[in-house]
Formats: C-alpha cells, structure tokens, sequence
C-alpha cells in the first residue's frame, strides 16, 4: 500500500478495527480533507510578511550605499530601518509582525532597539 501526503488543514482521526477483523492492537488512520479556506489564509499570511519585507528591503538597500563606497550613509540607512523593524514590532500585534516576532516583545523591541542605536553610533563615529 502507497501512502498519499496528507493536506496540512486535513483532519486526522484514528479508527479501530473490530477485534474479529484484526488483531486487538490494530489501528488505522485516516484524514478526511477539511474544506480550508486556502485563499484568506494565503492573502493573510502574506501580508503578514510585510514587515519582514520592508526591513529585508532597507538593509539591502543599505548594503548596496555601502557597496558603492559610502559607509556611513550605509550604515545610517541600515540603523534606521533596525529601529524601524523595533517600532513595527512594538506596535503590531504579533499575528500581523510576521517574522518579526522571534521572543517576548519586550525582547524583541531591545534586541533591535540595542542594535540600531550601536549602528547609529556607529555611523556618526566613523569617519567618512
């Protein structure tokens, strides 16, 4: 018998076997596919990643300022968008911050607000 990969929204359900048709241990599973609503879940869970996105876009964009030999702009652009990550996170709820949400918010918020600040310094420090 051929196992079949089983649909993330289906529902699993254990079935016994009468004892006269298999031995008493016997169980099967099966899994009835529940109708999902793939579509909102997949629009949902994309704009739950916007967040991510827009920081992954500034501190590529960051990268790039700093590519073509401007390192504090660089690395201003890359602070700012930290602390923006930690003001994102700060104010949405953790269902709408995506990816953004890895621990406890407070834990979060100083994490990023402790590194974009560093970057900032690091930025007004280094000359240019």
């Amino acid at each position: 018998m051929k196992s079949q990969p089983v649909a993330a929204s289906a529902e699993l359900s254990v079935v016994r076997i009468p004892d006269d048709a298999a031995p008493a241990s016997a169980e099967r599973v099966t899994a009835s596919a529940a109708p999902a609503h793939s579509g909102h879940r997949s629009w949902s869970r994309a704009l739950s990643e916007i967040p991510l996105g827009l920081v992954i876009c500034g501190v590529g964009l960051g990268l790039v300022i700093i590519a073509l030999h401007h390192f504090r702009w660089g690395s201003l652009t890359i602070s700012i968008t930290v602390l923006g990550a930690a003001l994102l996170r700060l104010v949405l709820p953790a269902r709408r911050a995506g990816l953004l949400v890895v621990r406890s918010r407070f834990t979060d918020v100083l994490t990023m607000g402790i590194t974009g600040g560093a970057l900032m310094v690091l930025a007004a420090v280094t000359s240019s």
